[in-house]
C-alpha cells in the first residue's frame, strides 16, 4: 500500500473518505443520478440530509451520502442514500435493507399519505463475488423491492439498487460508465479518457481533491484504521473470540499519533475518548 504522500498514489472512489467529499458535490450527485435513472436531475433539486441517524437505546449509524431529491417539479421528492461497499459481509444484505427500512420510516414521519413517502437506497458494490446478490454473474445493476414469492411488488417506494463495479463494462450509459471508472483509477498517469464537458469536470474535480494534503492523510489514516479492523477480526475468527478491541484501537491510536494526526481526528476514528487519549498518547 503506498502512502499517502507518494505523488504516485492516487485515491480514487473506493476510498470512503473520497467517496463522500466527490458525491457530496450537488452536480456531481446530478450527474450521477440524472444517469442512473434517465431523468433530469438539477442541483437545485438536492438538498443533503444528516448523515447520522439514531436508532434504538441511542445507537447511531453513519450513512455514507444522505440527500432529498425532488423530481417531476417537486411533486416527488426521493430520499436517497448512498453506500461504497469493497467488502462482501456475511451481513451486507440485512444491512441494506435495513438503511433503506429506515430511511423509508423517516419518509413517512414527514408524510401524510403512504404513497407520497419514496426511498432509493443505492449501493455500489466493489467486491467480485456478486452470486448472493444477483443470478446472472454479468449484471451491473439489479434492484429489489418488498416483493410476494411470485414477484409481486408490494412497495414500489422503497428501492434498494445495487451496481456491480467488477461488470462496470456493461454499463450501456456510457457517461454513467465513465464516472463509475473512476472507482479504479490507481495511478494518476492512467486516467480515464472522458469526451463530454460533464465528465471532464468531475475528472477534474477528483484530480483537485487528490492534491489535497490534508485529504489524503486522512484517506491514508482510515486505510491504515480498516486493515487493522480486518486483521483483528480475522483473528477473531480463528481463535473464536472477540477480546482485545480496546487493545487493538490503542494500537492504531498510536500508529495514527506517530504520523502526526490530531487526538480529535483519532477519536473519531477509533471510538477512543479525548480522556483516554490524552492517557496514552504522551
Amino acid at each position: 500500500m503506498k502512502a499517502y504522500n507518494d505523488d504516485n498514489r492516487f485515491f480514487n472512489l473506493r476510498s470512503d473518505v473520497y467517496f463522500k467529499h466527490f458525491f457530496s458535490v450537488k452536480k456531481i450527485l446530478a450527474i450521477f443520478l440524472s444517469n442512473l435513472w434517465n431523468q433530469n436531475v438539477n442541483e437545485a433539486d438536492i438538498t443533503y440530509d444528516n448523515t447520522e441517524s439514531t436508532v434504538l437505546d441511542g445507537k447511531k449509524i453513519i450513512y455514507d451520502v444522505v440527500a432529498s431529491v425532488s423530481l417531476n417539479g417537486y411533486q416527488k421528492e426521493v430520499r436517497l442514500n448512498l453506500e461504497m461497499q469493497n467488502r462482501n459481509y456475511d451481513y451486507l444484505g440485512p444491512r441494506m435493507d435495513y438503511y433503506s427500512s429506515r430511511k423509508y420510516s423517516e419518509a413517512l414521519e414527514k408524510s401524510e399519505r403512504y404513497d407520497m413517502a419514496n426511498v432509493e437506497s443505492i449501493w455500489i458494490l466493489g467486491f467480485d463475488d456478486i452470486k448472493d446478490y444477483v443470478k446472472t454473474p454479468t449484471r451491473w445493476y439489479e434492484e429489489a423491492y418488498l416483493s410476494t414469492s411470485e414477484g409481486v411488488v408490494l412497495n414500489e417506494h422503497r428501492r434498494v439498487s445495487m451496481i456491480f463495479l467488477k461488470n462496470k463494462d456493461k454499463c450501456p450509459i456510457i457517461e454513467l460508465r465513465k464516472m463509475l471508472e473512476f472507482f479504479d483509477i490507481d495511478n494518476k498517469n492512467n486516467l480515464p479518457v472522458v469526451e463530454s464537458q460533464e465528465m471532464k469536470e468531475a475528472l477534474n474535480m477528483l484530480i483537485d481533491m487528490n492534491k489535497d494534503r490534508a485529504l489524503r492523510a486522512e484517506a491514508f489514516s482510515r486505510e491504515i484504521f480498516a486493515l487493522d479492523q480486518n486483521s483483528q477480526l480475522h483473528e477473531a475468527e480463528q481463535k473464536g473470540k472477540a477480546e482485545g478491541e480496546n487493545t487493538k484501537a490503542l494500537e492504531i491510536a498510536k500508529k495514527l499519533f506517530k504520523s502526526g494526526q490530531t487526538k480529535e481526528f483519532i477519536s473519531s476514528i477509533t471510538g477512543l475518548s479525548l480522556d483516554e487519549l490524552d492517557r496514552i498518547l504522551k
